[in-house]
């Protein structure tokens, strides 16, 4: 016995699992990470607009 006999199934396995299980949802993967991205963006643009008013009502900002 080898180690190619021993790493050979691993790699048959892993290689299956990705195309059975990863790549089906890899696609949706992407695209909630990028409007999470833009959901987040927009949240802190919306929380640090508020910062600002508050700052300049209060004179703290320039």
């Amino acid at each position: 016995m080898n180690l190619q006999e021993i790493i050979e199934p691993i790699g048959v396995f892993l290689e299956s699992t990705f195309e059975s299980v990863l790549m089906p949802i890899s696609n949706m993967f992407n695209w909630a990470v990028i409007v999470g991205g833009f959901v987040g963006l927009f949240v802190w643009l919306k929380m640090q607009s508020s910062y600002n008013k508050q700052a300049e009502k209060e004179g703290k900002i320039a």
